[in-house]
């Protein structure tokens, strides 16, 4: 026997105590750890810890437990995390849209009891449980941290909000993910459903679960939204996704080894776009330079596509499990999740119901086969109340526009590699711009581009496309789960090329075409057919040969993920300095319900994604909030009620409007004092007027007054 046959064979049981010990360790090292970095104190995540085992796994481990799933160790924890998350985030909503969020802490509390009294019942010897852990649980232990790592090196994560020694905190915002996320979850610790806090007045019409899971440990464990957006949430749901990928790939591929390569490919491998990078000597991002389709991209942005794979992953192994003949709870809960994964990233339930019903009725009419049609139907059906509620809650002013309009990915890309001016070039580029057609031209878009382009942002996935094709084209009896991973992986590619997903009444060329989710999605499922074939080809060969094909294939799928931490690493990092944070905790104590304040937009900023503060408009992603000449409406608003404070008057119209509560005077933009002590009588607020101000709060750089309005109900 080999060294690396007699490693890959190596085992060490475990006892409880044993698993407990090492994981209090670890908690310590990340309390330590954290503690040194926090927008809050070292207890919150020791908090945070609490609130996952209550709120998330025990209830997720009672609903395996009612559904008498037994399953090994691994899929339970992956399965409870995610279904604890799911359905725990959809009952504090629901709470909350019912006016009854009090007692959504009955939830937890009683699950949780349930839970340990079902299990202590089951097994009151529960302290000698034994667990196997293989060299390959080890790889997959590396393969967690390796995910960590970015988080650690990446200023929008673990070195973000953090107190400084001086005074202050730091914060980094670039792209304004960080502010956009933590304004919500802020949103909604209060109000459900939620306005746009950037859009005071407007509904929120956008899928919160990532946010929710924030509010949701801020409410009941009082963590804190800061800390748990950029520090805990974002590693909790980086385990709990490699968990699902790995338990997922386990089942297809029937190796840990190969099942923990695809966690770490699927969170960390990227495309080809190192090549042309390398030859063009591009200073920009790679994978979205010459691409467009990064995965790496949205993971590691404060992006909801990550609990979103997570929970598609959940859902695929449950629907492998059902068609397999474990039973039909299975492929409820698969149902469920595909039907909830909408509201973490919306566009993974249409791909999903899209591949699931094509897939059905192909299996009804060649083989009788009903299996896939239910978890279809089953699927509709859990979404319907989803898509109700979102479309009745969405602002009239807030479209989306969906066109059958091919985006010019493979266009951008040619121009990119500096292809365009050639005579190919200028053939391709002349289909897009719908000028003459040609033969020429065509011959070149379908036989060099496409795949050119194809090849390029799939990476090493492509080896993936003949078991796809395989699966796709050969369709068996007893191979239908197959068919719908092969029916989910192409229907990506096909509908990011030839749709346009952006907000209506804006126009398109400016803004980003959100159909590319669905080719992001495809790739991150691809990964497993992809190592499928390469196992397959590889069978008969050595383990030294599967080893070095390993290694081959993470070298070629690194560079370009590599770069794009480099270049993410550089962001410098702003800071609030001593003032600003007083201004930010003071705030903080009095905007609890989402009172309107109306500041300078950089400060606007700060208190509107650190509070839960609402302002009149931000520039947080408004295409898909507001019309277009709303938007130019606050914002001219806003330019004209500086303009005239600062000439003595006050725009009590545009408080009126947006319903401000309070004024926020920044010293160091200039702003007068005037306006509000004019607003002011020798003793006190003047007679009853449309508003009247109250000097509320003030420090070296900041006056606040607090803005007392006639709609005003309460004194």
């Amino acid at each position: 026997m080999s060294m690396v046959d007699h490693l890959l064979r190596k085992e060490w049981n475990l006892r409880f105590p044993h698993v407990l010990v090492l994981t209090s360790c670890s908690l310590s090292v990340l309390t330590a750890a954290f503690g040194l970095r926090t927008a809050t104190s070292v207890w919150s995540f020791p908090l945070f810890v609490l609130g996952a085992l209550f709120v998330l796994y025990l209830p997720g481990r009672l609903v395996l437990n009612a559904a008498r799933i037994n399953i090994g160790p691994l899929d339970d924890l992956s399965l409870s995390l995610i279904l604890g998350m799911t359905i725990s985030s959809l009952l504090y909503y629901l709470c909350g849209l019912l006016g009854v969020q009090g007692i959504f802490v009955l939830w937890p509390v009683g699950a949780s009891a349930a839970t340990i009294y079902r299990n202590w019942r089951a097994s009151r010897r529960w302290w000698e449980t034994r667990y196997t852990v293989r060299c390959t649980h080890l790889f997959l232990m590396l393969v967690v941290l390796l995910c960590l790592a970015p988080l650690v090196m990446l200023p929008a994560y673990y070195r973000n909000l953090a107190l400084l020694p001086e005074g202050g905190m730091t914060f980094v915002d670039k792209p304004k993910v960080t502010a956009f996320h933590l304004s919500i979850a802020h949103e909604l610790t209060h109000s459900i459903p939620p306005q746009a806090p950037f859009l005071a007045g407007r509904p929120l019409g956008y899928h919160c679960g990532l946010d929710l899971l924030a509010a949701m440990l801020a409410r009941t464990a009082g963590v804190s939204v800061l800390d748990s957006t950029v520090r805990f949430i974002p590693t909790f749901l980086l385990v709990a996704t490699v968990l699902a990928v790995f338990c997922f790939a386990r089942l297809w591929l029937a190796s840990e080894g190969w099942a923990a390569l695809c966690a770490l490919l699927v969170i960390l491998g990227e495309d080809f776009s190192f090549v042309p990078g390398l030859l063009t000597g591009s200073d920009e991002v790679w994978s979205a330079q010459f691409f467009g389709m990064p995965t790496i991209f949205s993971l590691y942005v404060m992006n909801p596509m990550l609990p979103a794979v997570g929970v598609l992953f959940g859902g695929l192994l449950c629907l492998a499990k059902y068609w397999r003949g474990s039973g039909r709870n299975w492929g409820i809960l698969a149902a469920f999740l595909f039907a909830v994964a909408m509201e973490y990233k919306v566009f993974v339930t249409p791909h999903i119901v899209g591949a699931l019903g094509v897939a059905g009725l192909v299996y009804l009419l060649l083989f009788r086969d009903r299996r896939m049609l239910h978890v279809w139907a089953l699927t509709l059906l859990m979404a319907t109340p989803l898509v109700l509620h979102s479309v009745v809650g969405a602002d009239a002013g807030s479209r989306v526009s969906i066109r059958v309009e091919p985006w010019p990915y493979v266009l951008e890309a040619v121009e990119q590699v500096g292809l365009l001016q050639t005579t190919l070039g200028r053939e391709v580029d002349s289909l897009f711009q719908g000028n003459d057609f040609s033969l020429l031209g065509m011959g070149a878009l379908v036989l060099l581009a496409l795949p050119a382009y194809l090849v390029g942002s799939l990476g090493v996935r492509v080896l993936g496309t003949p078991t796809l094709f395989r699966g796709l084209f050969s369709p068996r009896a007893n191979a239908g789960f197959r068919f719908f991973l092969s029916l989910f992986c192409i229907l990506g590619p096909l509908a990011t090329l030839t749709l346009t997903v952006t907000p209506s009444g804006y126009p398109s060329s400016n803004e980003y075409n959100n159909a590319v989710w669905f080719y992001v999605q495809s790739k991150y499922v691809l990964w497993v057919l992809a190592l499928e074939w390469i196992r397959e080809t590889l069978a008969r060969r050595r383990r030294q040969w599967q080893l070095a094909t390993a290694v081959a294939v993470i070298l070629l799928s690194l560079p370009s993920s590599l770069q794009f931490f480099w270049k993410m690493s550089s962001q410098q990092a702003t800071a609030l300095t001593s003032s600003e944070l007083e201004l930010v905790d003071s705030m903080g104590g009095h905007c609890t319900d989402g009172q309107v304040v109306q500041a300078r937009q950089r400060i606007a900023e700060y208190l509107v994604a650190m509070t839960p503060c609402r302002a009149p408009v931000l520039g947080m992603y408004p295409g898909y909030f507001i019309s277009g000449s709303e938007l130019a409406e606050r914002r001219a608003d806003d330019r004209q009620f500086w303009r005239e404070w600062n000439e003595g008057t006050i725009r009590t119209d545009t408080l009126v409007r947006y319903k401000t509560d309070y004024i926020v005077i920044d010293a160091r933009e200039g702003d007068a004092l005037a306006a509000g002590q004019a607003a002011l009588g020798q003793d006190g607020p003047i007679p009853p007027a449309p508003v009247t101000l109250v000097p509320f709060y003030h420090n070296a750089d900041f006056v606040v007054y607090r803005v007392s309005r006639e709609d005003e109900s309460g004194p």
